[in-house]
């Protein structure tokens, strides 16, 4: 997945906004349904999506019935736009593909892998340029640690807005490079995962709380509450289990692989 940009004038966010930042629901009606009604209480004027909305074990439909529910700006994620590629398979894919509606794989298919959703902000799943790159975090013999500023400035090169909301990590971070803030509000359904790309590794956020940000923007000024909020595993682990994949049920009751 590329994206590519030329312009020359850095833009920051103007006027004042409070922004509440979802990445990588996968699924997780149960978590979503809380992380909405907590936003709700913040009453923001604007929800974002990174992506990764459907994919996982658990809840496709009742996810999309909650996302179509509200008023919600969605970019693709990797997994996303895997639902989409019909050659890829596996027993947790086909489950998923069984479960949404043509209407959900409709919407998936319009949604754009970056957008610049208000002025001065950028928004992708992973890095600017790819689906499947973290970019606050990089794979060193299989530990995740956080990225040099000289690589991620060369990640966010072309990127000409000064805020940038990324996902694909499920962890929560917020890192500073000069002219640029990096904000990932960590994942709302799945706070732990191992993967093999690019190399074999591990992430775990030790807590099994469904993540999400709330940004607050005034005149170029930025705040950032990091939210982790609580919610009844049981449900979202009994349908993993369900679902023949116990891996999933360890990360959901214990945020741990």
């Amino acid at each position: 997945m590329h994206w590519s940009k030329k312009a020359t004038v850095k833009t920051k966010p103007k006027g004042k906004i409070k922004i509440a930042l979802l990445s990588d629901i996968h699924g997780n009606s149960w978590a979503l349904e809380k992380v909405l009604d907590d936003i709700h209480k913040r009453q923001p004027c604007m929800i974002l999506n990174l992506g990764d909305t459907y994919y996982g074990p658990l809840d496709p439909k009742g996810t999309h019935d909650l996302i179509k529910s509200i008023d919600i700006i969605s970019i693709s994620g990797n997994e996303d736009r895997l639902i989409l590629e019909k050659d890829h398979t596996g027993t947790t894919m086909d489950y998923v593909r069984k479960e949404i509606s043509d209407v959900a794989l409709d919407w998936l298919a319009s949604l754009q892998d970056t957008i610049v959703p208000v002025p001065g902000i950028f928004i992708c799943h992973g890095s600017p340029s790819s689906d499947i790159t973290y970019l606050t975090e990089q794979i060193s013999d299989g530990h995740v640690t956080s990225r040099s500023q000289d690589e991620l400035q060369h990640l966010v090169q072309g990127v000409n807005e000064m805020i940038i909301f990324c996902g694909h990590s499920h962890i929560q971070r917020v890192v500073q490079i000069p002219g640029k803030v990096i904000v990932n509000p960590g994942s709302v359904g799945c706070p732990a995962f191992e993967d093999e790309f690019p190399v074999y590794h591990r992430i775990e956020n030790f807590c099994n709380f469904a993540r999400y940000s709330l940004v607050d923007l005034n005149e170029g000024k930025i705040s950032i509450d990091q939210v982790a909020v609580p919610y009844d595993t049981d449900k979202a682990v009994c349908c993993a289990l369900k679902n023949n994949r116990p891996d999933w049920a360890k990360w959901l009751k214990t945020g741990r692989v």
